[in-house]
């Protein structure tokens, strides 16, 4: 390769994966180095140099970029890994340039079977799936920015008004029109999917009946949020094929999503029912249980904090342990509700003060390393749905106490990735031994459950729905 820099950089501008591999770009400001076609903002020209190797940029005082870890392309380790962000990464960037799959598997260098195995291991959903979900993001992110809802729509990539009205309400339970009137709305309804089954999230967010950040009622659920940095009340009631949600908010986008998440309206449970209906080991629980959906935590983090605080202790030692914490930690709102804490309040305390809410040391110390993680950027918890599931379980499994179990827990509950398998959990365990006539070991459970891959996540819930009443 004829070595001129100015060709080099714009090459780098472009995010040419085409010559990953050919170079490396050091950003002088920043200390780092850094493959052509990785997503972070490009620096000036004048900052920038370009290497051979990664050991010439070593040498040349530079480390690796932890966003596209071009040590690990160099080596030829998770290559596939790579691939995939690069190829999401585009996707992010330009939805509209993606109108079929085939033209998505081009621009990743794949055939249509390998993209496929690529976004099922790395997504833990098909490119269609994945296409549908980033470009309605696409577009929520334009409505909310006061666009026009046939230029957003446009924008994203959808060609035909009615399949996208039907995937826009699929997805955030609302109208395009209704979604883009929010702004300043104290109130507004989502439509329910069909047989949608409200139970699981009232026993849920039930667990425990002395919460201080949420109240259930036999209609519906109260619950304090953290809104744009304001504790806020959500009211959510449920009707015939309708939730109505009443907020004390000006940002209801903000708290359409929260209450999006809690409902689990977007999980795929049809597609999940058609494919494993008639399975013999789960088919009659899952027949038993049409229209089950896992409702999410408003965030990841309380998702988070609630593994690492269940951790090898009881669901009722766990619900007081949370219930301490938000008293101490959550802002309170004047309904007598708190928020759950931020990983940033958590941050402040210490081992003395969390071991005077009766947690145990270590304990306390596996908190407080992920809020810290969390809160000081470490771990961008918020950001990790957009890596590879691999990629973001070893950012996760890297904060000391946070294990496999925990990894997966977070995964399910927090995230949404969809062939999450908490294989160590004790309730997923015991709803198998009611299936298979026996407790199982964890590799039988890890064996038992590969069939439902890539939809593990849905299999457990529906284990754990089948214990009735006990909750995950």
């Amino acid at each position: 390769m004829r070595w001129n820099e100015d060709t080099l950089y714009r090459q780098f501008l472009q995010r040419d994966a085409a010559f990953d591999g050919k170079f490396l770009t050091g950003v002088l400001s920043t200390g780092i180095y850094c493959l052509p076609s990785c997503p972070a903002r490009r620096p000036k020209r004048e900052n920038v140099r370009f290497f051979r190797t990664p050991d010439e940029a070593r040498q040349g005082g530079l480390r690796p970029c932890h966003r596209c870890r071009p040590d690990l392309f160099y080596r030829g380790e998770e290559w596939h890994e790579t691939l995939y962000e690069q190829t999401a990464a585009r996707v992010r960037r330009d939805p509209a340039a993606y109108g079929e799959i085939s033209q998505l598997a081009a621009a990743a260098g794949v055939s249509r079977t390998a993209l496929n195995r690529l976004f099922r291991d790395h997504a833990h959903e098909t490119p269609a799936a994945f296409l549908r979900r980033i470009r309605l993001e696409h577009v929520c992110r334009l409505l909310r920015e006061g666009a026009k809802i046939t230029d957003a729509a446009g924008a994203a990539g959808f060609e035909s008004s009615s399949s996208f009205h039907q995937q826009f309400v699929a997805r955030t339970g609302s109208t395009p029109h209704a979604y883009a009137s929010l702004r300043g709305a104290s109130q507004f309804t989502l439509r329910l999917p069909p047989r949608y089954r409200f139970r699981e999230v009232l026993d849920f967010y039930g667990r425990d009946p002395q919460s201080v950040s949420e109240s259930v009622a036999p209609d519906g659920v109260r619950k304090c949020l953290l809104i744009e940095g304001r504790p806020a009340l959500v009211d959510i009631r449920f009707t015939a094929g309708a939730a109505v949600c009443n907020i004390d908010a000006t940002a209801a986008h903000a708290a359409h999503a929260a209450v999006v998440r809690i409902l689990g309206i977007d999980s795929d449970a049809a597609g999940f029912e058609r494919q494993f209906g008639a399975d013999p080991l789960l088919g009659a629980v899952v027949t038993r249980q049409r229209g089950l959906r896992i409702p999410l935590t408003p965030a990841p983090w309380e998702a988070l904090a609630w593994a690492i605080i269940g951790q090898q202790i009881s669901l009722k030692a766990a619900v007081a342990l949370r219930r301490e914490l938000i008293g101490a930690a959550g802002q309170p709102h004047v309904s007598g509700l708190r928020a759950h804490p931020t990983a940033e309040a958590v941050a402040e305390l210490d081992v003395d003060a969390l071991r005077g809410l009766k947690f145990s040391g270590s304990k306390a110390e596996y908190l407080l390393a992920a809020a810290r993680a969390v809160a000081g950027g470490d771990l961008p918890l918020a950001a990790l749905r957009d890596h590879s599931a691999r990629h973001a379980a070893r950012l996760l499994g890297a904060i000391r106490g946070v294990g496999p179990w925990t990894v997966q827990y977070a995964f399910l509950r927090g995230l949404g990735f969809a062939d999450c398998l908490p294989a160590g959990d004790a309730g997923l365990a015991q709803g198998l031994a009611r299936l298979l006539g026996d407790r199982p070991a964890e590799p039988l459970v890890r064996e038992t459950m590969a069939r439902f891959t890539p939809c593990r996540s849905l299999a457990t819930y529906h284990v754990w729905a089948s214990l009735k009443g006990e909750n995950a």
